[in-house]
């Protein structure tokens, strides 16, 4: 039967007002099922964290099973490593491709052997050229910057095509073995470890600053951001998530334009400057902040308000006349729908206050971030700050979004 009037007009009492964005995450994260992890081929655990601290740097990270993974009883096929040599911090992540079976095991090799490439390499070219760090703080034009630049490319670009080495390495160790072709129902193919690759190093070098080298295969994100700069200049993309023939479709280690010298050092970017902070990302959690600039400092933002990231406590404070803040949400945990652990926002706030996330970045300094956080409702999820980042992780909801999430955070 038609709803519509005889002139044609559709009644108002037919018209569904479209719902928001709270309302459609408030129904959906309760449909979500858990089931477990795989036990074989070579099952991977469902969650990872980290934390590594000294007096100049401080490395946390974390990676968690996705929704859709845990609806299906799949594997997370996020992986990420880091290490030091030196003043150097070396950072990886890699995304296993969810279409893959066999993409994790691509994605733990490749991130082990960037890891330990650029280890020994790094530490071998700080020995044997001890004038490097004042070489990368010259002019951009200098000759020796450039040299040093190149020299470090290099080195990036080697870690990569190691990775794809380790990775054909990995899947020949296991075309034969009977386990693998059982689960597949055939035997396994070097596509089957398909995944995306994101590395940086970061350089203390002179005046305060910090160098940075990257290269991204893939979708995720690298960014820096400096927390003592204002909206416009306090963050910088140093990656592209670049895509494939069809929408959709990302890049992969194992694609075959990966094995050429050009197109790697078309992917390696650098910075210098000063900053407080380098996060890597696989597109789990880029693409929930997206378009990447401005939207990471939005992602900045709920990392201090949930107590992951320390609170900014330098600089002139701006409150903005902000009156409204907002409690924190928590929705069924996927593991166990009794279980709900709260978070709070960014966008909430922004939404309460009719702000723009340049007008919160610049209130970070000013009572709203201590007044907001998860700490003044009395509320910790987690002993450490990794295992903090592990929980939020796992149980933020944002509409649309149900892929792994792994995010790996250098504060300098």
């Amino acid at each position: 039967m038609s709803n519509k009037t005889e002139n044609g007009a559709v009644p108002e009492t037919a018209v569904k007002e479209k719902l928001s964005d709270s309302e459609v995450t408030t129904h959906t994260a309760s449909l979500w099922k858990y089931n477990p992890i795989p036990s074989s081929p070579e099952p991977y655990p469902e969650y990872l964290h980290s934390l590594d601290k000294n007096d100049a740097s401080e490395i946390i990270a974390a990676r968690v099973r996705g929704k859709k993974h845990k609806h299906e009883g799949s594997n997370c096929d996020d992986w990420y490593a880091f290490d030091r040599a030196g003043e150097c911090i070396i950072a990886v992540v890699s995304d296993g491709a969810g279409s893959k079976p066999l993409s994790r095991i691509g994605a733990k090799a490749s991130c082990e052997t960037v890891i330990s490439s650029l280890k020994t390499e790094f530490t071998a070219v700080t020995e044997m050229c001890p004038d490097i760090k004042k070489d990368l703080s010259k002019a951009y034009d200098d000759p020796y910057f450039n040299a040093a630049c190149s020299k470090l490319a290099v080195l990036m670009q080697n870690s990569f095509a190691a990775a794809f080495s380790a990775v054909e390495n990995a899947h020949i160790s296991r075309v034969c073995k009977a386990e693998f072709e059982e689960a597949m129902g055939r035997k396994p193919e070097i596509k089957d470890y398909s995944g995306t690759l994101l590395a940086a190093v970061i350089i203390p070098v002179e005046n305060g600053e910090h160098f940075i080298i990257t290269v991204q295969v893939g979708d995720g994100m690298i960014a820096s951001f400096n927390i003592n700069a204002d909206a416009k200049n306090a963050l910088r993309l140093l990656g592209n998530a670049d895509s494939g023939s069809f929408a959709g479709e990302t890049e992969f280690l194992t694609s075959e334009s990966m094995r050429s010298a050009d197109n790697l050092k078309s992917r390696t970017k650098i910075q210098r400057g000063k900053i407080s902070s380098v996060m890597l990302m696989s597109d789990g959690v880029a693409d929930d902040y997206y378009p990447n600039s401005p939207q990471l400092l939005r992602l900045y933002i709920d990392l201090v308000l949930n107590g992951i990231i320390d609170a900014p406590s330098c600089g002139e404070a701006k409150d903005g006349g902000i009156l409204k803040i907002p409690a924190p949400v928590a929705y069924p945990w996927v593991n166990d729908s009794d279980v709900n652990y709260s978070l709070q926002y960014a966008k909430n706030i922004l939404t309460e206050n009719e702000l723009d996330i340049s007008q919160l970045w610049e209130m970070r300094n000013g009572s709203v971030m201590k007044e907001a956080s998860l700490s003044s409702f009395s509320i910790s999820n987690g002993s450490s700050k990794d295992e903090r980042l592990m929980v939020w992780l796992d149980n933020y909801v944002e509409r649309g979004s149900f892929d792994d999430r792994t995010l790996l955070i250098v504060n300098v």
